[in-house]
């Protein structure tokens, strides 16, 4: 039986998060830039609730830049895990494999991105479901003999 709805699935998925590295990465240099770093220390010091509360621009710059490699990390590896459940369901050699690698995927896209990753998530967690619930269809040999060809009625 061939597994291309999973494929198909799976590699949706994939392609989204690698998207979303893009997107982090791209946030991340941005944050990187003196000019928007200014930017948002401007904002912070004429945001009134800001000022009352003490928030440091400087700190809530530093959170965004490491919150973002925390982000790529957990993203890379559900991609990573993905890949790998790919190959395990290719010509349906281990599909209970490939089905647990892409909950695992989906376990970590999902709770390490805090939903931000739905969309991966979902798309694995169906592909996963469909590796676990669909069977390899039985063909019976027609030229095989059994003993009780001759049996009575």
């Amino acid at each position: 039986m061939k597994r291309t709805a999973e494929g198909v699935l799976t590699i949706i998925g994939i392609v989204v998060n690698v998207l979303m590295i893009a997107g982090a990465l791209f946030l991340g240099a941005l944050f990187e830039d003196p000019a928007v770093q200014q930017e948002m220390e401007m904002e912070f010091q004429n945001d009134p609730a800001f000022a009352d509360a003490g928030v440091d621009p400087a700190m809530v710059t530093d959170l965004f830049a490491s919150l973002g490699v925390f982000f790529n990390v957990v993203v890379i590896i559900s991609t990573v895990l993905s890949i790998i459940a790919l190959f395990a369901m290719k010509r349906n050699k281990k599909p209970k494999l490939a089905g647990g690698l892409l909950i695992a995927s989906t376990l970590v896209v999902a709770v390490g991105t805090v939903l931000l990753g739905w969309l991966p998530a979902l798309l694995f967690l169906i592909a996963a479901i469909m590796c676990f619930v669909r069977k390899p269809k039985v063909v019976e040999d027609p030229y095989a003999h059994s003993d009780d060809e001759m049996r009575p009625l």
